[in-house]
């Protein structure tokens, strides 16, 4: 025989498996004007804060509202400082790209480059294949390897090099930095453009290197012109 205080939990315990937190978000969810319905109870609702005891929801509502505000002011002071720091690059960039236009030989080139880098804080490196400079001179075939595993498609790289790797562009390269490498030459490869940073985290490969590529295409177009006018008074 089943007494009434029995029927009484089992009824309490068959209302609890109805009413779970889900059912609950669920009802809340399908029921927007929940609360608008319930204004004075829910004036009434206290939830347990971890620093403030308990508090109101609408005290958590205007809460996250700040947190979200913050974030969001947050997020405009990185844009404006990126549009700045993007807007600074494209005027040094632009001034290289236009005294790079009035040179006559690769040593000109390589002024405009030391400058360029100079003013970003990083280090430079321009290697060509065909050179009879020895400061410039890079074996093509000590790169293919390099240029096999790195610059997939002839897209540059941007990262951390091995040591034999730097060596092979920089005589000293900077202890663990990271670095842009991208090769020169627009039908066929006759060398390698290459900017490091001390820093190791500065050259990331999700970086948009559009600057870099316009003064690698410009330098390619120099050399191939040159040697051009060369191969024509010979």
């Amino acid at each position: 025989m089943t007494t009434h205080s029995q029927q009484t939990c089992s009824s309490g315990d068959d209302l609890n498996e109805v009413l779970n937190e889900q059912a609950v978000v669920t009802y809340l969810r399908n029921n927007p004007t929940f609360f608008s319905r319930q204004s004075e109870w829910l004036s009434e609702v206290r939830i347990p804060h971890q620093e403030r005891g308990t508090v109101s929801l609408v005290d958590i509502q205007l809460e996250r509202l700040r947190l979200r505000i913050a974030e969001l002011e947050q997020q405009h002071a990185t844009l404006l400082a990126n549009a700045t720091k993007s807007g600074e690059l494209s005027v040094l960039f632009s001034n290289a790209q236009v005294q790079l236009l009035q040179c006559h030989n690769i040593y000109q080139v390589l002024t405009i480059i030391d400058t360029l880098a100079a003013q970003l804080d990083l280090s430079v490196c321009l290697r060509l294949f065909d050179s009879e400079d020895k400061l410039l001179y890079l074996e093509r075939r000590q790169f293919n390897d390099f240029y096999r595993s790195r610059l997939v498609q002839d897209r540059p790289y941007l990262g951390r090099l091995r040591r034999p790797e730097a060596e092979l562009l920089y005589s000293h390269p900077p202890q663990l930095g990271s670095f842009i490498v991208l090769p020169l030459g627009r039908s066929a490869a006759n060398g390698v453009l290459s900017f490091a940073s001390a820093d190791g985290g500065h050259f990331q490969p999700e970086m948009d290197t559009l600057f870099v590529e316009q003064l690698a295409t410009t330098i390619s177009y120099l050399i191939e012109h040159w040697q051009y006018t060369r191969e024509v008074i010979d």
